[in-house]
């Protein structure tokens, strides 16, 4: 893809879930990019259609023997969103599945990520982590909870401990539920 930016055009590598949003879109539209530097390809320009798509490149460059080619690739064959679900549940057979990553780098991706991937779909950082559809979910429920009378501190400490001893991903109503037996 170019970017061109007062006549000058950028070449810039993107992933197929990035050229399938911009195909959609039309008129003005926001890139989310990342300029990348190593010794010996110098500087590489990274484009991403979503917010989210950018912070999971980024966070898969941050593990040992991922360059960004190699998160290029996986976030191609799978959306950001389905990717992170995987690396949270500690699936290793599905990230693995993808092109270019072996058994012990699927390994280390999950045991370096799952942490931060889990933290960002917590109550406490929901502001902080943008549009995803864990965290509409956790604010919906969070909200809901507020509205039905229970504290906002006490609320955020319930949904926090479910999503911590979650073993799958729970919709709005399922977080309520559990959310208003655990309180009562």
């Amino acid at each position: 893809m170019v970017l061109a930016v007062g006549g000058v055009g950028y070449s810039m590598r993107i992933s197929l879930n990035t050229y399938s949003f911009f195909k959609e879109q039309q008129g003005d539209c926001t890139v989310h990019t990342h300029l990348h530097y190593t010794q010996t390809d110098g500087f590489s320009l990274f484009g991403f259609g979503q917010a989210s798509e950018k912070a999971l490149f980024l966070h898969l460059i941050s593990v040992n023997g991922v360059g960004p080619g190699t998160a290029l690739v996986a976030l191609s064959s799978m959306a950001a969103e389905p990717l992170a679900e995987a690396i949270a549940r500690e699936d290793v057979k599905t990230i693995q599945g993808l092109k270019g990553i072996g058994p012990k780098t699927a390994q280390r991706i999950v045991l370096e990520l799952r942490d931060k991937i889990r933290k960002e779909v917590q109550p406490g950082s929901l502001t902080a982590t943008g549009n995803s559809p864990k965290n509409s979910t956790l604010e919906d429920a969070l909200s809901a909870l507020v509205t039905l009378g229970i504290p906002k501190p006490t609320a955020e400490k319930v949904l926090e401990s479910i999503v911590k001893q979650a073993d799958k991903i729970y919709s709005t109503e399922e977080l309520i539920r559990l959310a208003l037996k655990r309180s009562s």
